[in-house]
């Protein structure tokens, strides 16, 4: 038992390395991205070990991969709901490629942005017309793949500092993973 706790802290510290690493590798928000980040730590590991850059692919333990594209900006239909005049819509993809034994019921992936330097929570944009605003649905089979296009309503002054949380899926042992960078 003596063991583990160093043992945690030697992985939790070897994460945050391979994190620090892939985004220097990544080039943050420079455009340059497409690094699979795989890391042991799981939820007692520190939460800079799940964080990565747009374009990067965190893969879980199971198998399952989520990649989230960096956020662009838009103009969002007259029909669309949840912008407000002043605000500056951006979309962005979420892909799931299932690479683990067991189907992923896709309803319960839960996709949020904060922004700004106060982390303020954005509000989610729907807009059919536009072609964002539609969750997941139904079943990832085991070596299946899908995405979805999410867009939210970014407050004046916040689109330099984004921070996409993606928890895929409720009262699993997957932990929520961040992709920061910036709006183009």
């Amino acid at each position: 038992m003596g063991t583990r706790l160093p043992l945690r802290a030697a992985v939790a510290f070897a994460a945050a390395a391979a994190v620090v690493t892939a985004g220097a590798a990544c080039g943050g928000s420079s455009g340059k991205a497409g690094t699979t980040i795989t890391l042991s730590g799981g939820p007692s590991a520190s939460p800079q070990s799940r964080t990565a850059s747009f374009g990067d692919t965190y893969a879980y333990r199971d198998g399952l991969k989520v990649t989230v594209t960096q956020p662009a900006k838009f103009t969002p239909s007259s029909t669309a709901l949840g912008h407000e005049a002043g605000n500056q819509p951006v979309r962005f993809t979420v892909s799931l490629s299932n690479g683990g034994k067991d189907p992923l019921d896709t309803a319960g992936v839960l996709v949020t942005l904060e922004s700004g330097a106060k982390a303020d929570r954005a509000q989610q944009v729907f807009d059919s017309a536009s072609g964002v605003g539609t969750p997941f649905t139904g079943t990832l089979e085991p070596k299946g793949s899908g995405k979805a296009t999410f867009a939210f309503d970014v407050p004046p002054g916040g689109l330099g500092r984004l921070n996409v949380a993606v928890r895929p899926g409720f009262g699993q042992e997957r932990e929520t993973v961040h992709w920061t960078g910036s709006a183009r």
